[in-house]
């Protein structure tokens, strides 16, 4: 009984500090890997850009590719130095590289509503203070002619199966959309994921400017 005992403590002991490896991976090694993804992103966007020569071009056309990045986002409560790069596509194998675009939504500043999901844990943990958001903070989006700025207008927690918030006039399927608007999506709670944190918002303005 003892000899008995004594295997199944073992074995108790390996499968918790295999489970403490696994979580730790999670957390810092798939950070670690979507840290070097989002600076070789940043590398080659602002090489397509030329942002290192001179001055962003005045028109550009979007070029999406999935798991290939077409964009920064920033948002200013987040911090300073917050910023990732958006990828086309929101399968896991774009997650794990960043904040990802929702195929068949618009693009960036376009009529329509451009939705991003991104993971709240791991992949760096991009959208972990999402529930943070408050009306009126900014989300801004930089292309490389144009950078256009957000604002949040409210918050919602939804069913993982709440296709709806994807409309483009989010919650109203039949509805044609006359503005431009942004939903940011991730899980909540960070782990298990039963629900998902929507926030939206609305285009404010593009390179500063006021939207007309």
């Amino acid at each position: 009984m003892r000899t008995v005992l004594r295997a199944f403590g073992e074995c108790c002991v390996t499968a918790g500090a295999a489970v403490m490896l696994f979580l730790a991976y999670l957390v810092w090694g798939t950070a670690l890997q979507a840290s070097q993804h989002q600076h070789a992103f940043a590398t080659q966007l602002q090489q397509e850009w030329g942002t290192g020569h001179g001055a962003r071009p005045v028109t550009a056309r979007l070029h999406l590719v999935t798991g290939k990045p077409f964009a920064f986002i920033r948002i200013p409560r987040f911090g300073a130095k917050w910023r990732f790069a958006i990828v086309q596509g929101t399968g896991l194998p774009q997650l794990a590289l960043g904040p990802g675009h929702v195929p068949g939504t618009a693009l960036p500043g376009r009529i329509g509503n451009f939705a991003v999901a991104a993971h709240r844990v791991t992949a760096g943990n991009p959208f972990y203070r999402l529930s943070d958001l408050r009306r009126g903070d900014k989300v801004m989006i930089e292309t490389a002619a144009t950078t256009y700025t957000y604002q949040v207008t409210t918050t919602e927690l939804v069913l993982p199966d709440d296709t709806a918030v994807l409309d483009p006039v989010p919650g109203h399927p039949r509805q044609h959309p006359s503005t431009a608007v942004i939903t940011l999506i991730t899980c909540d709670p960070p782990w298990t994921g039963t629900h998902r944190i929507i926030v939206f918002g609305s285009l404010e303005a593009a390179n500063g400017a006021l939207r007309p």
